[in-house]
């Protein structure tokens, strides 16, 4: 089985005002020294980078898709998709790190929120 792709119809998480990338976190042990500075070292070489987004002005029969994508393609998130990275336009593997959330924007329209990890 081929990884999922996100759908091309679905804008992914191009508003500007939500992007925000962050550092993979917890990837370096730190061991306390009897005398010294402390020991730090990495845990692992591939710690996945948090991403977090969001979908503005998204109208209901995209949400639809969306929401299709998480629950069916996705297995409700359990599964990883690849996405161009709307900051460097690069192929990235993606996974939802938690759940999504969906608000009203307008009366025809929703903004959906996320946060992603990148695995690669």
């Amino acid at each position: 089985m081929s990884m999922p792709i996100w759908p091309a119809s679905v804008p992914f998480f191009t508003a500007a005002s939500a992007y925000r990338r962050r550092s993979p976190e917890g990837n370096v042990l730190r061991t306390e020294m009897e005398y010294g500075p402390p020991k730090r070292r990495r845990r692992t070489s591939s710690a996945p980078a948090r991403f977090e987004g969001a979908i503005r002005n998204l109208d209901l029969a995209l949400l639809a898709v969306f929401e299709s994508f998480h629950a069916e393609t996705l297995l409700d998130g359990a599964l990883s998709f690849t996405a161009t990275d709307p900051l460097t336009g690069e192929t990235r593997t993606y996974a939802f790190a938690g759940p999504y959330t969906v608000e009203p924007y307008r009366k025809i329209a929703c903004t959906v929120s996320a946060q992603l990890e990148i695995l690669s």
